[in-house]
């Protein structure tokens, strides 16, 4: 099915809907740092408009650094063999129209893009000045790849989950996001290993089985110190505490996890005693709903004088770990008997 033209939008989810229609452009330029999944939207092209039998002859791949607009073009204007459609990938495609002359041989390309053709050009950055990024843009061509955050990333992990088969609920797929950021590469091989995992089980794994798994490939759980701690606590703080210290992990790397924490744990305190509502603050913080969700059931068990005295105490241990007489082991104790007080 042919592409309307002028039907516009940027945003990855109305093309994911136009793929799945067999919609599909014949320039597209896909710009941004989501490496992962500008790959995808390659790879899906090629073997929906190309087949296996196609590739051979019809996908041509180019690289900006390298390569001369002039040469592209003239792949662009030429037939498929044996085969409906050609396509043409351009990576780095900015590198090579740095100049009026290669602006001007793709600018009257997208005039008349041919219509066996989909060319694909990728780039990193897409300056909007640059009159070539200004006429993608015009035409519907242009695509903003920048990696999902939040919400968006979330609904990513669940989705690339439900494609390879695995079932996880919203807690597994925020604690994913939480632990390993939003390198869509990344979190594609964690999903990888839960689902060869649940695969390999003799049942598939349920929710609470998956929790355990992805927590024990975790060196450190970075919620179980703030969890455990609280007033009258203290004997529970420092059991996982030596627990750690018996494992090997040293205050050093315990220190800065816990300050951390605390911190947002008084980050999430501030916006919500500022009126901010529970649902705007990851995007407020800029954290994952999980990791919020863990830092509001803190300052609802600590309430407000906790969470300034845990504040000092990480102050206070993070000086004293430089130049205490006590031992960093001390110090780093000495804090969660102080958040634990009272």
């Amino acid at each position: 099915m042919a592409f309307k033209r002028g039907r516009s939008g940027p945003d990855f989810q109305q093309l994911r809907g136009e793929l799945s229609r067999a919609e599909y452009r014949p320039v597209y330029l896909l710009a941004g740092e989501d490496t992962h999944r500008m790959v995808g939207v390659v790879d899906y092209l090629k073997k929906k408009l190309l087949g296996d039998a196609g590739e051979t002859f019809n996908f041509h791949s180019y690289d900006g650094d390298d390569a001369e607009i002039g040469n592209v073009i003239q792949q662009a204007l030429s037939y498929p063999m044996m085969c409906s459609h050609q396509v043409i990938c351009v990576k780095r495609a900015a590198q090579m129209l740095t100049d009026a002359g290669s602006e001007t041989g793709l600018l009257k390309y997208l005039e008349k893009p041919a219509a066996e053709t989909v060319l694909i050009l990728l780039s990193n950055k897409a300056d909007g000045r640059k009159k070539w990024v200004k006429a993608c843009k015009s035409a519907s061509y242009f695509y903003d790849f920048s990696p999902p955050q939040g919400s968006d990333l979330v609904g990513w992990v669940l989705r690339a989950a439900q494609d390879k088969g695995l079932k996880i609920g919203q807690d597994i797929a925020e604690l994913l996001v939480e632990l390993v950021g939003d390198d869509l590469t990344a979190l594609s091989g964690e999903i990888d290993k839960l689902t060869l995992l649940s695969n390999e089980a003799a049942e598939p794994l349920d929710e609470r089985q998956l929790l355990k798994v992805i927590l024990a490939q975790r060196p450190i759980d970075p919620f179980e110190l703030v969890k455990l701690l609280g007033p009258g606590q203290g004997a529970a703080g420092l059991r996982v505490y030596h627990s750690y210290l018996a494992e090997g992990r040293s205050p050093y790397e315990l220190a800065p996890l816990l300050n951390w924490r605390v911190k947002q744990v008084a980050q999430v305190a501030s916006l919500l005693d500022d009126g901010v509502s529970a649902q705007r603050i990851p995007s407020v913080l800029g954290a994952s709903p999980y990791a919020v969700r863990h830092a509001f059931d803190t300052v609802n068990r600590w309430g407000g004088v906790v969470v300034d005295r845990a504040l000092r105490a990480c102050a206070r241990c993070e000086f004293d770990l430089k130049s205490s007489p006590l031992g960093p082991e001390k110090v780093l104790e000495r804090a969660i008997l102080e958040i634990c007080a009272g």
